[in-house]
């Protein structure tokens, strides 16, 4: 599926900064939360609901933004960047573009609003091109931006949710970090407790002269996204992996290392159902699937190992 552009702007939405605009955005990541934000700047008494690829999404909205368009929806401006996204609900407008860097910089740019500073945040976060390494603490000198994807990993409530959109709207990133703090330190600990786990999978990799993982995290591990992320792109580092595939509670997560590109993760996750960008994406399936995910893989030509960590705790 091609690019779709969009011939509508900054004017359309002239005259309605008073109005109520209803959002449906991504809950669980930073680029759903800098589009909540860009949407609280512009429209200030906007009411701001939060959806995720797995659930079943459906009501009416102004603008739905980073997440698929399930038939149940229904939106006057659709806007996304994922690989084949699910597109059967109802809009009047599509704003769809897979060589974007985030939905926000889609947003922005319809919002007129392209010069935004929390456009780099979320581009930087969504490519996973972070200026720094991920913190373990509250030091200084990393990159602001794994301040928001601290806080919003850890964030349990649309409430807060939309607490921290507020806070990147009104205030800035400077903000999150003393209104946040409980939330960062949870992030930072998981972090440093998946360090632990890197060690025992490297190892294991190298022993068995693998060159991918296939991880299945504990059932139910809240965060997993933060532990599983550590894991693999400490793997990356290290050059003990290429590709990496993460089944934890709400389904399968597949990333490809950066110079690696002879796989496409959305086509891959495709075949189960699911999609998302080249070298990032997922499936709602389970551990069942990790030996058809490993062939999957073994087609293109890598050895994966699959590591079981489901008696692991990390909290």
């Amino acid at each position: 599926m091609g690019n779709i552009k969009s011939q509508s702007g900054k004017k359309d939405w002239d005259g309605m900064s008073q109005r109520e605009i209803k959002v449906l955005t991504h809950g669980e990541d930073v680029d759903g939360v800098v589009c909540a934000a860009l949407i609280l700047k512009r429209f200030p008494n906007a009411t701001v609901e939060i959806g995720n690829y797995r659930a079943e999404l459906s009501g009416e909205y102004d603008i739905v933004v980073d997440l698929p368009l399930p038939k149940l929806i229904k939106t006057r401006v659709w806007i996304d960047h994922h690989s084949n996204p699910v597109q059967e609900g109802e809009s009047k407008e599509k704003i769809y573009d897979p060589e974007a860097k985030s939905a926000a910089s889609l947003l922005a740019g319809h919002l007129g609003m392209e010069g935004d500073k929390l456009v780099q945040i979320a581009d930087r976060a969504d490519s996973v091109s972070y200026l720094t390494e991920p913190p373990t603490g509250m030091v200084e000198g990393y990159d602001p931006a794994w301040d928001v994807n601290d806080a919003v990993k850890a964030i349990s409530t649309i409430e807060r949710f939309r607490e921290l959109a507020r806070t990147l709207a009104l205030e800035g990133v400077a903000s999150v970090r003393r209104k946040f703090e409980d939330e960062l330190s949870y992030t930072r600990n998981l972090r440093r407790k998946a360090g632990e786990a890197v060690q025992m999978i490297s190892k294991k990799v190298k022993e068995q002269k693998s060159d991918a993982a296939i991880i299945i995290m504990p059932p139910g591990e809240m965060n997993s996204s933060t532990v599983s992320g550590h894991i693999v792109f400490s793997l990356y580092r290290e050059r003990a992996a290429k590709a990496c595939a993460v089944f934890y509670g709400g389904g399968c997560w597949l990333n490809v290392r950066a110079d690696f590109d002879k796989i496409d993760a959305s086509e891959i996750m495709a075949r189960f159902g699911g999609g998302g960008h080249r070298k990032s994406a997922g499936s709602s399936i389970g551990p069942e699937k990790s030996e058809e995910v490993k062939r999957e893989l073994e087609k293109a030509g890598l050895k994966p190992l699959i590591i079981d960590l489901r008696k692991v705790v990390f909290i």
